[in-house]
């Protein structure tokens, strides 16, 4: 683009939200200016990495068209959606397939308005995988979204768009959700802060509630540990009835980055959660390091064994049954119905149409089995955390960053239940807390020898995201070069 815009690509990269909403409560900038500054970033990387979809000419030229907030703490920052949960008024939502190009919403889900009423302005849509059932975004519509650390390899999935969004400097901050590992998962792999927050905190898209989705939550994904806990506490409000989830007074996450850092008592783990040892040797090293750095700091640290938490294998099959085959194999073949389309092979993918394939010979009672299985492997979960400990550490994923068209495609030809085995191995360390509802965040913890970032992880118990975000600062401020750091392919390096 020709236009003379506001910032240096530099210093636009440099920024975070918080900096960006600054530049506009200080009149330095325009909101308008900083969502065509975002359009050009978009321009400029898009053929590369191809995660935005499309970018909203209207409210790039107006903002306040559909319902920015101009009092809100983030107001004139630009965003994205990722193409899947929460919708967007009359904009058009696809969810990664091939054939929901009439899905357009006819009114905003309640996180969007509150991402609105923080002031957002919503300038675009970015990629996911159909249904967001795949660790990496590579689609028969949209083609294969690219990491800006290396574009031979995957960017993560779900939330793939989101992730190489933010990591090439796009924008500082993506809309994203995790169902299985989602935000964490494309955050380890992009060198990014990804938050999976305690089932019911944030509001869910209209007509879905928790016990229909129950593994499935929304967050963003962001560069700094400061932004991640300043925009949820900007979007954390439900509605009233908008979930049924008890959820207590909601502790601000920001504040924990300013006070003082105080003692905890941290669970190590990097055992292999019943699955195949296939966890590469230095994600296990990395996570005992930042384990030792942590002990250095006052905390106290105490390795566990795997049947110290849970029956894994147990809380794998209920997932299996309870929050994917049977949601999305009914689900999938239902909406095609509804909106007159036959699914094929030419605009559906392979294991698409295996999980609805599996979910025929599934019933009611085979999900009542899976929930009751959940609850048990729950409340082991809750007895693990009855021992006093604060956090749980674990590496993010167990294996590392995929390069494009890999075994984790949807596009695979393997069986479905090769497939999905394949996915619990990765996801190991994530997906638990999606069964169980508990929060969890993945941080950057450096590179690995292919010179792609890795994550780290923290659970923390029920309702505790401000013990996250506080040990989150701690890690952040003491291996700063590991955090707020762009893929080589960025917007700097045009």
């Amino acid at each position: 683009m020709s236009e003379i815009l506001p910032l240096s690509w530099d210093e636009y990269a440099s920024c975070d939200t918080l900096d960006l909403a600054q530049l506009v409560r200080k009149n330095q900038i325009t909101p308008v200016e900083l969502a065509r500054q975002a359009q050009a970033a978009a321009a400029m990387m898009n053929p590369r990495i191809n995660a935005v979809i499309e970018v909203f000419d209207d409210v790039v030229s107006d903002p306040t068209r559909d319902g920015m907030n101009p009092a809100g703490p983030f107001h004139g920052v630009p965003l994205m959606m990722k193409d899947l949960a929460s919708k967007m008024k009359g904009r058009l939502q696809e969810g990664g397939y091939a054939w929901q190009s009439t899905c357009v919403a006819d009114a905003d889900d309640p996180l969007t308005e509150n991402f609105r009423n923080a002031g957002f302005n919503l300038i675009g849509r970015t990629t996911t995988p159909e249904d967001g059932m795949a660790a990496v975004t590579e689609t028969i519509k949209f083609g294969i979204t690219r990491n800006p650390w290396d574009l031979h390899r995957s960017s993560g999935g779900s939330s793939g768009g989101s992730s190489a969004t933010v990591a090439a400097g796009v924008l500082p901050a993506c809309s994203a959700s995790d169902g299985g590992g989602s935000i964490r998962l494309p955050a380890a792999w992009t060198g990014l802060v990804g938050l999976k927050h305690t089932r019911g905190r944030l509001p869910l898209p209209a007509g879905w509630n928790e016990a229909l989705v129950a593994s499935a939550v929304e967050g963003v994904l962001t560069r700094t540990v400061r932004d991640t806990a300043a925009i949820f506490d900007a979007i954390s409000r439900k509605p009233p009835g908008s979930g049924f989830m008890p959820y207590p007074a909601m502790q601000p996450l920001l504040p924990e980055l300013s006070t003082a850092p105080r003692q905890l008592r941290i669970a190590l783990s990097t055992g292999t959660w019943s699955r195949s040892d296939i966890v590469p040797a230095e994600y296990r090293e990395r996570t005992r390091e930042v384990a030792s750095w942590l002990e250095q700091q006052g905390h106290i640290i105490e390795e566990v064994a795997d049947t110290d938490i849970c029956n894994f294998e147990q809380l794998y099959d209920a997932y299996k049954l309870a929050n994917w085959t049977i949601p999305l194999g009914n689900g999938i073949p239902a909406l095609a119905e509804v909106l007159g389309v036959e699914l094929t092979p030419e605009n559906t993918s392979n294991q698409a149409l295996q999980t609805i394939e599996a979910a025929k010979s599934l019933t009611i009672s085979d999900l009542v089995t899976a929930q009751s299985s959940s609850a048990v492997t729950t409340r082991q979960w809750g007895m693990f955390w009855e021992r006093g400990y604060d956090l749980l550490l674990t590496p993010t994923l167990a294996d590392r960053c995929p390069e494009v068209d890999s075994h984790y495609a949807l596009a695979s030809t393997a069986s479905f239940d090769d497939y999905f085995s394949k996915g619990i191995d990765l996801c190991r360390y994530t997906m638990p807390g999606n069964d169980t509802g508990l929060p969890a965040i993945s941080l950057p913890a450096g590179l690995d020898n292919n010179g792609l970032p890795l994550g780290v992880q923290f659970y923390a118990p029920w309702a505790m995201e401000h013990t996250l975000i506080h040990i989150a600062g701690q890690l952040e401020a003491g291996q700063s070069q590991w955090f707020n750091r762009l893929g080589t392919h960025n917007v700097t390096t045009g």
